[in-house]
């Protein structure tokens, strides 16, 4: 894409924005929840936030949506305002991202995905089918290494192999010992997921995964155009505000959620993120509208962290424990929301094991007003943000719910049309219940007041 029809699309998502932030704004002030909640996941996982990614410029656009969300329900930021910026490598793919099998066009995000560390690839290679024995043992694939593959792309049907021998496979396209041109994985999943974790370095060779049904019968031939550019020094920021507690001040209850999702896979394969995260940030956004509002205002100060750059390797919630805009010792609480756009089966507490009396408070809660079917308890997992805070010792869990009526993951699929918000108003009372009763939260601190 040139750059002039880059700035075109910035200032076309600008203007969008300027009007989705004006709409938002004339309906929020007497809006149910859900109704708010649903107008910020629509924002968030619009074509015009780019996937909330590294292409277009899409973190600045995303962060200062939140902001604006933030500034007008009368949050406070704290020194240097709401953003706290870094940087990182990351691998992009603004261009075009194609694949055409035997001359057989695959459709990407749908048929195929392309692993986030593949470079830049023009060209036409032919295509070696790699059979199920040479996997039996890795001398069969020493006597590859003979060959000359720098104009092979290697096919390897992952379905037709035994878990014990995958890890040969993943050695092989890892590595690729045998110098192939590049790798295509056969998987016989329903849908293809997608991950930015591996973008942090640009490889030599592109690997892609393909949808079995879709790889035509003999495949002889690959026609691969693929536009990467690897940005060593992304700037990315986090979103961070305040409520100053009315009684105690100095110790924070804190809310995060991570904004980020993956971004744009090539020109027009775009990666909405509704329930990851955009569901999460509404429910951070809805806490924080609540109890701003006069007559709610909470005992002790509450903190909003909408994370940046967790589907990287919570590369934002990383950089906050080292760079913290607060004494870690100060928090008293933290709930990281993850995913809540589904709850027909209740939710899920990641370290609701470790931190019991917390956990059953808020069983307790949630039974005495019949919220949700159920509170579940899980133990230690560093699957989302609340993790580096954990780690150094800052009393932290991880929510999400649970209900099959939603299981689009990393994928294009995950849309702001299909999440149902199916118990999103209940959870939401659950978790304002809860941080009502703070003192519940970290007693021993508390129990001077």
């Amino acid at each position: 894409m040139t750059n002039n029809s880059g700035i075109r699309i910035r200032k076309a998502s600008i203007l969008f924005l300027t009007v989705i932030f004006a709409g938002i704004g004339s309906q929020t002030a007497n809006a149910q929840d859900k109704s708010y909640a649903k107008s910020l996941i629509d924002s968030l996982a619009s074509p015009f936030m780019f996937g909330r990614g590294y292409v277009y410029d899409a973190n600045r656009i995303a962060s200062d949506f939140l902001a604006s969300e933030l500034q007008k329900h009368n949050l406070k930021g704290f020194q240097g305002g709401y953003y706290q910026p870094f940087t990182l490598p990351i691998n992009t793919f603004p261009g075009k991202v194609e694949l055409s099998i035997n001359d057989k066009a695959l459709v990407p995000g749908v048929d195929f995905i392309v692993s986030a560390g593949s470079p830049s690839v023009s060209g036409t290679f032919k295509v070696k089918v790699l059979p199920p024995e040479l996997f039996d043992k890795p001398g069969n694939l020493t006597k590859l290494k003979r060959r000359n593959f720098s104009e092979t792309i290697l096919l390897i049907d992952k379905s037709n192999l035994a878990k014990e021998k995958l890890k040969l496979v993943d050695s092989l396209v890892r590595t690729n010992f045998l110098r192939a041109a590049g790798f295509v994985l056969l998987s016989d999943k329903e849908r293809l997921l997608w991950s930015v974790s591996q973008g942090y370095k640009q490889n030599t060779y592109p690997v892609f995964e393909v949808l079995k049904p879709s790889m035509p019968v003999k495949p002889k031939e690959a026609d691969v155009i693929i536009e990467a550019v690897f940005v060593p020094g992304m700037e990315v920021r986090n979103v961070l505000a305040f409520i100053p507690g009315t009684a105690v001040p100095d110790s924070f209850l804190v809310v995060t959620a991570h904004y980020d999702h993956l971004g744009m896979m090539g020109k027009g394969v775009v990666f909405p993120g509704a329930n990851d995260n955009a569901s999460g940030v509404a429910m951070m956004l809805d806490l924080a509208r609540h109890f701003s509002t006069p007559g709610n205002e909470p005992r002790f100060s509450m903190a909003f962290m909408a994370f940046a750059a967790e589907e990287t390797g919570l590369n934002g919630s990383e950089y906050y424990v080292d760079h913290p805009v607060f004494p870690l010792s100060q928090i008293a609480f933290l709930i990281n929301i993850d995913m809540v756009g589904t709850g027909s089966e209740g939710i899920t507490v990641v370290n609701g094991a470790t931190y019991k009396s917390q956990f059953e408070k808020l069983v307790k809660i949630n039974a005495d007003n019949e919220y949700i079917l159920t509170v579940k308890p899980r133990g230690e997992s560093c699957n989302s943000d609340h993790c580096p805070f954990y780690r150094l010792g800052v009393p932290a869990v991880f929510i999400y719910s649970m209900g099959k009526e939603h299981r689009e993951y990393h994928n294009i699929y995950d849309s702001r049309d299909r999440v149902p918000l199916t118990e999103y108003e209940d959870i939401f009372r659950l978790l304002r219940d809860l941080y009502i009763l703070g003192r519940a939260l970290k007693t021993y601190i508390y129990s001077m007041n």
